[in-house]
């Protein structure tokens, strides 16, 4: 089982930098590749904008999948969840990942999504999805709460998206775009449901998280950081990530 855990994507070059490279040498077959959105409403932009997208990303890097499906709610529970068990690729993709985990489990694929042996990714709301809990912290208009859930739980480590931070040191009040994200908030959730990982990701600068059965690797493209947040908000040694 290998599994990738990302913020987001180069956007003009998503699995360049030996990203691609690695899924080559992972893929078993390239027959089937599986896109979850990251909420209903999201499923008309996937399937026009998102997934052509990827598609030629991955065509980029000599990678083509005989079919290209995508999980809808209006699929049977038994259509979905054979999709998932053919699938070579699973891409979890972002949005909002509490509707994410409510319409799998509509579909009853969850346990299908466990069971999976390819390779999976999950990038914003997918990762999130893909943790040991799911963490929204109070930072907007739009997410003025905290709201912890349990997720899929895959490698018993929870990652937060987009703490885009061009600094070393992370700032007590980090703002991107519309929101702001206190660094007492991300620690008061460490002491309480233990440590995880902030990504980051603004276009080229990425960060990867990979578990291949169960041992864990950090990977960085170009500036990309990687935090650990547990009684402070530390960046991971640098050389102890590798460049993609």
């Amino acid at each position: 089982m290998i599994r990738y855990y990302c913020s987001g994507f180069d956007v003009n070059n998503a699995f360049g930098h030996g990203l691609g490279d690695m899924f080559k040498t992972e893929l078993r077959d390239t027959k089937s590749i599986v896109y979850i959105p990251g909420n209903p409403e999201k499923i008309e932009k996937a399937k026009t904008k998102y997934i052509p997208v990827f598609t030629k990303h991955f065509k980029n890097v000599g990678i083509e999948f005989d079919e290209v499906n995508l999980i809808t709610p209006d699929l049977t529970s038994y259509e979905a969840k054979k999709k998932i068990t053919n699938a070579s690729f699973i891409m979890l993709m972002g949005g909002d990942p509490f509707k994410q985990k409510e319409m799998c489990e509509q579909l009853g694929i969850l346990e299908e999504l466990k069971k999976f042996n390819g390779i999976m990714m999950g990038f914003s709301a997918g990762a999130m999805l893909m943790s040991k809990y799911i963490i929204i912290i109070p930072c907007s208009e739009e997410y003025p709460d905290f709201h912890i859930e349990k997720g899929l739980n895959f490698d018993e480590i929870s990652i937060y998206p987009h703490n885009n931070t061009p600094e070393d040191i992370y700032p007590d009040t980090l703002v991107v775009e519309d929101e702001a994200y206190q660094k007492e908030d991300l620690i008061r959730v460490a002491k309480d449901y233990g440590k995880f990982y902030l990504l980051q990701d603004n276009d080229t600068d990425i960060s990867i998280i990979k578990s291949s059965n169960g041992n864990i690797e950090f990977y960085i493209e170009n500036n990309g950081k990687i935090w650990e947040v547990s009684n402070d908000v530390n960046l991971v040694y640098k050389n102890s990530s590798k460049k993609l």
